[in-house]
C-alpha cells in the first residue's frame, strides 16, 4: 500500500445543510486528474466504505485534534464521493463551521473539502488511475480558521484587502459565531482596516507584498456579485 496523501476536491459543493448541523459534501472526485497526477475511478471507494466507513474520521484542515462530528453515510455518485455527517453543535469550533457553511451557502459559495487516502491498487494499463482507496478521514477546508494567528505585516496596497474587508464585515454582522471566533475575526478586520488606513513609506520602487501575505489575503476573497 502507497503512503497517505491529501487529496483537495476542488470542485467541492454542500449537497445537503440542515438547521440540525447535518451537512451533505463533495468530499473527492471522479475521472479528473489532480494536482498528485492521480485519477480516482469510479468506485475507488466502494471496498473501504464497505469494511472501514465506521472508522473514517471527519476533522477541520486535516487536525486530528479537532474532531468536527460524526461522519453518517458515504455514498458514490458516477462524479463524485458524497458523504453525510453530523457536526457536535455542543463544540463551539463546530458551532463555527456551521455558520461558515451557512454564510457561504447565503452567498452561493462552499468550503472546499479533501480527504486523506491511501492508493491500494492501480491500473494496470494506466498507473495514475486508482482503482481502490483506502480511506482514513475527510475534511472540512476553512478560509480564516487555519490561520489565525498569522500576523498580516507589510502590506501597503492590495485590491483584495477592500474584499477580505467587506467579508469579514458581513460575516460579523450575519453569522452567529462563538465569542472566540468573533474576536479573531474582528482581530483580522482591525489589522486590514489598518493597512488600509497607514501611511505607505517613501519608495522609488513599487511595492510588492509576500507571498505568504498575498496567500493570507487570498483567503478572505470572496465575489460578492
Amino acid at each position: 500500500m502507497e503512503k497517505k496523501v491529501i487529496k483537495v476536491c476542488k470542485d467541492s459543493f454542500v449537497d445537503d445543510l440542515d438547521e440540525k448541523g447535518i451537512v451533505t459534501v463533495a468530499a473527492n472526485a471522479f475521472g479528473n486528474e489532480d494536482a498528485d497526477g492521480d485519477i480516482s475511478a469510479e468506485k475507488s471507494y466502494t471496498k473501504t466504505i464497505k469494511e472501514s466507513f465506521g472508522r473514517v474520521r471527519w476533522f477541520l484542515n486535516h487536525d486530528n485534534k479537532i474532531l468536527l462530528g460524526v461522519p453518517i453515510e458515504a455514498q458514490e455518485t458516477k462524479n463524485y464521493l458524497k458523504v453525510r455527517g453530523q457536526l457536535n453543535l455542543q463544540k463551539e469550533v463546530s458551532r463555527d463551521v456551521y455558520e461558515d457553511y451557512k454564510l457561504y451557502a447565503q452567498y452561493g459559495k462552499s468550503l472546499e473539502h479533501s480527504v486523506m487516502v491511501q492508493a491500494v491498487k492501480r491500473d494496470e494499463n494506466n498507473k495514475k488511475v486508482v482503482l481502490e482507496w483506502k480511506w482514513w478521514e475527510y475534511s472540512t477546508l476553512t478560509n480564516w480558521g487555519a490561520n489565525s494567528e498569522t500576523p498580516m505585516l507589510g502590506i501597503k496596497s492590495i485590491k483584495a484587502i477592500d474584499d477580505a474587508i467587506n467579508w469579514l464585515e458581513i460575516a460579523l454582522k450575519k453569522g452567529n459565531y462563538t465569542d472566540e471566533r468573533a474576536i479573531k475575526m474582528d482581530q483580522h478586520l482591525s489589522k486590514l482596516r489598518s493597512l488600509i488606513d497607514a501611511e505607505p513609506e517613501p519608495s522609488t520602487s513599487p511595492i510588492e507584498p509576500n507571498a505568504e501575505t498575498i496567500n493570507i489575503i487570498k483567503n478572505f476573497k470572496i465575489n460578492l456579485k
